[in-house]
């Protein structure tokens, strides 16, 4: 147990590390090669945030543990919003309008119904991985066709490109090793606990994984940045269904056991509701509201456990 436990603890640091100096160097490169602050916000930081999500769901999917992936992307998206949000909320104020947010939470719910018809025979194909990952091209092209407000990305302050790089590659390697590591812990723990690799997907790995957008919107919110926050959370669930499934499908066809069409795909989808009527009690949110978020998450933890 401890052995397991250490390697998802170590796995869980170099997860975060390596996504936060992939962020912080792509971000300095771009600028470096004139990219406009905008695109760099839509792509490099939104995929930033959701690259522990897509290397653990790739490393699951080659070694055959497609539950695992799956588990990791829906598991993540409601921790996003449940967790993420609730706890962020609830700590500092946070302010959302339905007028700003409804273009991008009526596109993430209609991702998330094609993402369900796509589970219904238990198997994400690899053309349906294909349409899923052209999903994320379409939605980032809108978006820097018409903004839907202004994205600030400040560059990290490296001496040098060639150091930028090097903090990339380093980045990378983390992610790599960290992904590793996750996994054979996450595998340990479910055969320590005697529970399968959804639920371990679904939990102890969607929560490792999102740990860069907990860190991201908790920053956000305590420079009172709540458009970051929010947005960081809704784009970062489109992303995890759109281009982490979509491309680990495209590259090898994902299986998921039918059940999780009982419990986890409509919490997830209920969480990505709730963000309507969020937007639109009195602002901020108040922290009976975000209370009830974190509640929530906590009882999709215990029924998946128990059930």
């Amino acid at each position: 147990m401890i052995t397991s436990f250490g390697y998802l603890v170590a796995g869980t640091i170099l997860l975060y590390l390596g996504a936060d100096w992939v962020v912080k160097s792509g971000v300095y490169v771009a600028r470096k090669f004139r990219i406009q602050p905008l695109i760099i916000g839509l792509t490099i930081v939104a995929f930033g945030t959701s690259l522990p999500e897509l290397v653990v769901s790739l490393d699951a999917a080659f070694k055959d543990h497609s539950p695992i992936a799956i588990g990791n992307v829906i598991g993540s998206n409601i921790a996003n919003v449940g967790l993420v949000l609730g706890l962020s909320a609830f700590i500092f104020p946070i302010t959302i309008r339905f007028s700003a947010i409804k273009r991008n939470i009526f596109i993430y719910l209609f991702v998330c119904v094609v993402f369900v018809l796509f589970l219904m025979d238990n198997y994400i194909a690899r053309w349906e991985g294909g349409l899923l990952f052209i999903g994320i091209i379409v939605y980032t092209w809108s978006c820097v066709k018409h903004p839907p407000g202004p994205v600030q990305a400040e560059p990290e302050q490296f001496k040098s490109l060639a150091m930028a790089l090097l903090v990339l590659l380093g980045g990378i390697f983390f992610l790599y090793f960290g992904a590793e590591l996750f996994i054979k812990g996450a595998m340990a723990m479910a055969m320590l606990l005697g529970v399968n690799e959804v639920v371990i997907g679904m939990s102890v790995v969607a929560f490792g994984t999102s740990l860069p957008e907990l860190a991201t919107s908790l920053v956000a919110a305590f420079k009172k940045e709540s458009a970051i926050s929010i947005g960081n959370i809704i784009g970062s669930n489109l992303f995890n269904i759109l281009s982490v499934i979509g491309l680990v499908a495209l590259i090898k066809p994902l299986g998921c056991p039918h059940k999780i069409m009982n419990l986890e795909v409509p919490f997830m989808i209920g969480f990505g509701l709730v963000l309507i009527p969020l937007s639109l009690v009195k602002q901020p949110i108040p922290r009976w509201a975000s209370s009830i978020l974190v509640l929530g998450y906590i009882l999709f933890i215990w029924l998946l456990f128990n059930r």
